[in-house]
């Protein structure tokens, strides 16, 4: 994990200190929640082995927001950040493990390291762009058109993923994204 943190841009001593804090490990079953909706979620972690898809549940059935791979963080920031009940379902897609950092452990480190309130702006900001990205290709792209993007700046979904959730996260049937592939191969 210290690699992963310094792929981040920390220095080694900065890595180390962010790694000790995920002091938790959790180990879910495929199936398993990570945090249901309608919870408080008190926990941060990073997917060290498996993937964890969010979604919510909707009159049409579920919808598929992202999936945390392997090395990727893992919350539902909403709740996490505000301790307010999620709006969504963060469930594992196989057998996942995950080190844990409680919220009260986060908080501490937060107010301890300026180091950890800048790379938490930098992913934060990230992640607004890269969310604010996927609305506009949803709003304004052919699903054909969303599906190369996909392939360009998130490849390893379209490697990891099975169809019926890239799918649902492209905004298109699985039977789309079958023609979708099919045309461009």
């Amino acid at each position: 994990m210290l690699n992963e943190f310094i792929k981040l841009g920390l220095t080694q001593d900065q890595a180390k200190v962010l790694a000790e804090a995920f002091v938790g490990h959790k180990k879910l079953a495929s199936g398993k929640y990570f945090i249901k909706a309608g919870k408080v979620c008190s926990e941060m972690g990073v997917v060290i082995k498996g993937k964890c898809r969010y979604f919510y549940n909707t009159p049409d059935g579920e919808v598929t927001r992202w999936i945390s791979l392997a090395n990727d963080f893992v919350t539902s920031l909403s709740s996490f950040v505000s301790q307010q009940p999620a709006k969504e379902n963060i469930q594992a897609m196989e057998a996942t493990e995950i080190v844990i950092m409680s919220h009260a452990d986060w908080l501490r480190l937060y107010a301890e390291h300026d180091f950890i309130r800048q790379l938490y702006t930098r992913i934060i900001e990230a992640n607004y762009i890269g969310m604010e990205e996927r609305v506009f290709n949803l709003i304004a792209k052919s699903a054909d058109e969303r599906y190369q993007w996909m392939q360009e700046h998130q490849p390893r979904f379209i490697r990891e993923v099975p169809d019926k959730y890239l799918a649902s996260m492209l905004g298109v049937h699985p039977r789309h994204l079958s023609r979708i592939r099919a045309q461009r191969k």
